[in-house]
């Protein structure tokens, strides 16, 4: 009985870090051994000393921030995975390595530009639907504005590479009278296969709406359910999208509109998608749990034009006269 739990329990360790964590954790632990051996630290069990020169080390080779604190926290990870002492990782000198690699490597994140329902009108104007990839291309650039999805939910990154666990079939996707209901199964922030539905609303015979976009899309590829969702036909097979080809048609589609392709990526959805729902008046709780984000990092999609800034700025006036007794 003592073996069979004993078992069970290393069966839910491994379990408790996915795959692709494991490989970050491996390749944090990497270069913190190759630290060790080049400088000759050879104690892995670290002192304060030799972990704010790993700091240094590591920071020499990032860009930002952000990627330095992830390689350390995954060394501090691999110490507690092996019983070794962490807190050396909470100094007052290793906080004081943090917050001056943050002002060395000052950085603003390159942020896509987002997708608006106007730039989607002018995309739409702009396409021949006589071509038969372009009736999947614009369903799918629908869908990704309405869903908030990540890349990963909706296309693979090659043909070979296609995850049904993880990229949207033609099953995960259900036709009622008045809506597309969206089964995502997987995500960056799901990896235990919870199963999550969001209903893609009909808006009949208007040019943006998902469900004529996708009717036209399956007369045009019909698939079993097992099929990737969204198929082209490339040199006589039809496949699945990729992402590069997704990549390529957006730049391709903005560009023809005079816009900047080198602006938008697959991420112009995702971000255009979230500030049209805000704009719309869609709650803020409700926008976190349709894109799927499980901290406040979706603020950071919801992009304020000047007209909706002034317009806060116009009701902190009008408050202000308002108290005063006076009239706006």
């Amino acid at each position: 009985m003592l073996v069979e739990l004993v078992n069970q329990r290393n069966g839910t360790l491994r379990r408790a870090y996915t795959e692709g964590t494991k490989k970050n954790l491996k390749i944090h632990w990497d270069s913190y051994v190759e630290f060790c051996l080049e400088f000759q630290h050879a104690e892995l069990n670290a002192t304060v000393e030799s972990l704010s020169l790993y700091v240094q080390f590591i920071s020499n080779r990032l860009k930002t921030p952000g990627a330095v604190q992830n390689y350390v926290s995954g060394v501090k990870t691999m110490f507690l995975i092996n019983n070794m002492d962490t807190m050396i990782f909470d100094d007052f000198l290793i906080r004081m390595m943090f917050r001056g690699i943050k002002v060395e490597k000052q950085h603003a994140p390159r942020k896509a530009a987002p997708i608006t329902p106007k730039i989607l009108r002018g995309i739409f104007r702009s396409l021949d639907f006589n071509d038969s990839n372009t009736c999947t291309f614009w369903a799918l650039f629908v869908i990704a504005f309405y869903l908030l999805a990540r890349k990963s939910n909706l296309v693979p990154d090659s043909v070979a590479k296609f995850n049904p666990a993880k990229q949207l079939t033609r099953g995960d996707l259900e036709l009622t009278d008045d809506a597309i209901l969206v089964t995502l199964k997987w995500s960056k922030t799901n990896q235990t296969g919870r199963r999550e539905i969001f209903p893609l609303v009909r808006n009949r015979g208007n040019p943006l709406c998902p469900v004529d976009a996708y009717l036209k899309m399956i007369k045009v590829f019909p698939a079993a359910s097992a099929s990737p969702a969204f198929l082209v036909e490339k040199y006589g097979r039809v496949q699945s999208v990729t992402y590069r080809q997704f990549q390529d048609y957006i730049k391709k589609s903005v560009a023809e509109l005079g816009l900047n392709p080198s602006e938008y990526s697959s991420h112009s959805f995702r971000r255009g998608g979230a500030t049209y729902a805000f704009r719309s008046g869609v709650h803020a709780s409700l926008i976190k749990k349709l894109g799927d984000w499980h901290s406040d990092a979706y603020l950071e999609y919801i992009d304020f034009p000047v007209e909706d800034r002034m317009r806060a700025g116009k009701r902190i006036r009008k408050q202000i006269k308002r108290e005063q007794g006076l009239s706006d």
